[in-house]
């Protein structure tokens, strides 16, 4: 048999091949995804109206709750005041509460006599219940009038209330797509809100790469930012179960602390899966 190397040369060439693969990295695969705001939001009002003031402008950080705009209020203003004054207004619950009583006495003091006597006819005893009964119904009425005045106070206030347009979360003014002046309808966008600080990778990735991932599992990125780069660790948050039906690839999401703003969403951003294969 003729041997294609000697000995020699074998051993130096296992030699060589056992340096390189001790020197050599695994090769890596590079993934790229993009940047989204945790949140992004875009706020409507409720109902229509005329835009009376802008309270915001793009680029401003809100809290939750914080007046964003206002609607004209001029009439709902007007209505709830009335509705105010008619709720305060108890002089005739009053008034019937004394009538009550003061029936519920003399019918007691009629029907003492006309046990112990015959001055008072069985008539006159009739009347004074029935007007006992007329002041009792009377009197509850007037409870629930006042009752529905104090609903439709809260109404009133409800109505107000939709006229403002508040934060439902902090975030920064993104835009602001209405003027004062503007005629506003239920649904149309008045001011669009983003929360940056966290952003989450999105990577669309077949289900070779995807396996590689695992939900609270910490990731590298290095993000896109102008001339420069950010380096930043996350944490998978999410690996889709289902693969896309037309594309066969898998939704997976990294999170990324932003407390400075650095990671703009939007921007791409790259990993790297040691041994991974796209």
């Amino acid at each position: 048999m003729t041997l294609l190397f000697s000995p020699r040369t074998w051993f130096q060439a296992t030699l060589l091949s056992g340096v390189l693969g001790a020197v050599l990295p695994v090769l890596a695969t590079e993934l790229v995804g993009l940047a989204f705001p945790m949140s992004d939001v875009q706020v409507s009002a409720s109902v229509a109206g005329l835009v009376q003031r802008i309270s915001v402008r793009p680029g401003q950080m809100v809290k939750p709750g914080e007046l964003l705009l206002e609607l004209d209020n001029a009439s709902q203003h007007v209505e709830l005041r009335r509705r105010a004054v008619l709720l305060d207004d108890d002089s005739e619950l009053q008034t019937a509460r004394v009538r009550l009583a003061a029936l519920t006495e003399l019918l007691q003091m009629t029907e003492l006599v006309a046990s112990k006597s015959q001055s008072v006819s069985k008539e006159e005893l009739v009347k004074a219940r029935l007007e006992k009964a007329a002041a009792e119904g009377r009197l509850l009425q007037l409870v629930a009038q006042k009752a529905r005045e104090r609903v439709e106070h809260e109404q009133a206030q409800l109505e107000l209330q939709q006229r403002t347009v508040r934060a439902p979360l902090a975030g920064v003014v993104v835009d602001v797509p209405m003027d004062v002046g503007e005629w506003a309808k239920p649904g149309d966008v008045v001011v669009r809100l983003a929360d940056i600080s966290q952003v989450d990778l999105r990577l669309n990735l077949s289900q070779t790469a995807a396996a590689s991932f695992r939900v609270g599992a910490r990731v590298a990125a290095r993000f896109e930012a102008g001339a420069a780069q950010v380096q930043a660790m996350g944490q998978v948050n999410f690996v889709s179960p289902m693969a896309d039906s037309a594309s066969g690839l898998v939704d997976v999401r990294i999170r990324f602390a932003n407390p400075n703003g650095r990671i703009r969403p939007g921007a791409k951003a790259v990993i790297r899966i040691p041994g991974a294969s796209s």
